[in-house]
């Protein structure tokens, strides 16, 4: 996989970056649709073009959009550019939120590591979908402390999610028992 570090920042954008344009990789959204499509209809030319390359500007906003947040069992953690500062969400249940703010005034992310509650889901923009449960409700983390927690929660997500570095990567999706 070597291969993708020369290549990796052809698909990122952040506000960091300079005018022009990047491409997104975004998956033909009837992909697993099309056997059943071809059966029917005899369209096998869709099969040769499973992944659509859209140019996206390169130059981004710092800070992604909440579009909804729910959460079970306890608060949403937000993260701030540094990365040394936690927050939690004062509501369960966040509807098209543009920007949010920590108590110090510092200007907040959501971030996809919700550690505190017992499940999450969220869609964010740039287009950024996760998922968290923890398989048994003792094994959720006390708020506002870390821990580790292999292999005693479910996690998904998919998207361009926000790093620390401050560059949104699109590196496609992961599933698995531990965050990432």
């Amino acid at each position: 996989m070597r291969w993708r570090l020369y290549c990796k920042s052809w698909f990122a954008f952040s506000h960091r970056c300079p005018p022009g344009l990047t491409w997104s990789l975004v998956l033909f959204p009837g992909l697993y649709l099309l056997p059943f499509l071809i059966y029917f209809t005899g369209w096998s030319w869709l099969y040769l073009f499973p992944v659509i390359v859209i140019p996206v500007a390169k130059k981004w906003r710092e800070f992604p959009i909440v579009l909804f947040a729910f959460s079970g069992g306890g608060p949403l953690r937000w993260e701030t550019t540094d990365g040394n500062k936690q927050s939690v969400g004062e509501s369960q249940n966040l509807i098209w939120i543009t920007s949010a703010h920590n108590p110090d005034g510092d200007q907040v992310w959501l971030s996809r590591c919700q550690l505190w509650c017992l499940w999450h889901v969220q869609l964010q923009w740039p287009l950024f979908f996760a998922i968290s449960i923890y398989i048994k409700h003792e094994d959720v983390i006390p708020t506002g402390t870390k821990a580790d927690r292999d292999g005693k929660l479910l996690f998904f997500y998919k998207g361009w999610h926000r790093d620390s570095d401050q560059i949104f990567w699109g590196d496609g999706a992961y599933a698995g028992r531990n965050w990432k």
